[in-house]
């Protein structure tokens, strides 16, 4: 894709054969230009990837009443539970909620580089995408709003969870249970436009097992996929060893689940043969019985959702950066 970041309204005039002026009125008020002319405007400006600066028009030419959801493409049920957050804000501020799914970091650079979520959206929600600082300065000059997800960056609000500290916590709730040798099943590889929280877990619970005296051996760790398949087949390695944990950490509450059907696959008790925590406390983690490590999903929805609408309606509004609490939820597996 051609690199347009500096496009001007005078090199749409020039690319479109129209007068700045011309171009100027189409900003604002487009039913006053002909349709011919406005379609030669409209074309250059996709062609330049010329992106509106927030203070173009009329406050309310600007305003489309949508909201955008930048997220992976895989349905995580974290994801989804972060969602109805969201979309319970949207909903009383009368936005209509927009997802924008991201199967490759082309199609994230392609995003980032048109001026698709200017024209079309009042402001943006990245949810655990990696977006670089240049990509993020890109999303800043076109005078969109935008809020991050799981992701800090001092150009926009953000909304993060402590990944360490919840890998803290699982190992400090073993350890408050009596439980050794400690065991980690995580994510191998996460996709190139997405984050990787599975390595800040670990470094959490390995480095507090370090601390107190009980260090996890690499034989007691398993990276894969996340999904509950194959974190039963890793569980199972796991569970086999002739020196097997008594307790397992998972990176997410789908491969706890796998953990457990693993663990009941080889006739073990859970927690008395051995412990299961998991991480994210999605709904069905209740259901489960299953202790987790809860990053309030819906909550950080809603706030990102709430910093976004209050940094629309004004924008002058500073900055934030909120870091929500990790909790230990216990329940029946540990």
């Amino acid at each position: 894709m051609a690199e347009n970041f500096g496009s001007t309204i005078y090199d749409v005039a020039a690319r479109s054969g129209v007068s700045i002026s011309t171009v100027s009125r189409f900003l604002n008020a487009p039913a006053k230009v002909n349709p011919d002319t406005a379609e030669k405007i409209q074309n250059a400006m996709e062609q330049l990837a010329y992106i509106r600066h927030g203070n173009a028009g009329t406050r309310s030419s600007r305003q489309v009443g949508r909201i955008g959801v930048l997220s992976p493409f895989f349905p995580a049920v974290s994801f989804m539970q972060r969602m109805q957050g969201i979309a319970e804000v949207l909903r009383k501020a009368d936005y209509e909620l927009i997802i924008y799914s991201v199967d490759s970091l082309d199609q994230l650079e392609k995003y980032v580089h048109s001026c698709v979520f200017s024209r079309r959206l009042d402001g943006l929600i990245v949810m655990a995408m990696a977006i670089s600082d240049e990509n993020a300065r890109r999303l800043q000059k076109s005078g969109l709003q935008v809020v991050l997800i799981e992701q800090h960056s001092s150009y926009f609000s953000c909304i993060e969870c402590d990944n360490v500290r919840g890998g803290a916590l699982a190992a400090e709730h073993f350890f408050s249970k009596g439980y050794s040798p400690l065991g980690y099943i995580g994510q191998a590889e996460a996709l190139p436009y997405s984050l990787q929280p599975s390595r800040l877990r670990l470094k959490g619970f390995r480095d507090t097992a370090t601390a107190a005296g009980s260090q996890i051996s690499d034989e007691h760790i398993r990276l894969g996929l996340d999904s509950v398949l194959d974190a039963q087949r890793m569980a199972r390695e796991l569970l086999s060893l002739r020196k097997r944990p008594r307790a397992i950490f998972a990176m997410s509450d789908l491969q706890a689940f796998g953990v457990i059907k693993a663990a009941r696959e080889l006739g073990l008790r859970i927690p008395q043969d051995v412990a299961v925590l998991g991480f994210d406390d999605i709904e069905a983690a209740d259901y489960m019985e299953l202790s987790t490590i809860s990053q309030s999903l819906n909550e950080s929805g809603r706030l990102a959702a709430e910093l976004l609408v209050g940094r629309i309606k004004e924008p002058g509004r500073p900055l934030q950066s909120v870091q929500l609490k990790v909790s230990v939820v216990e329940r029946s597996t540990s």
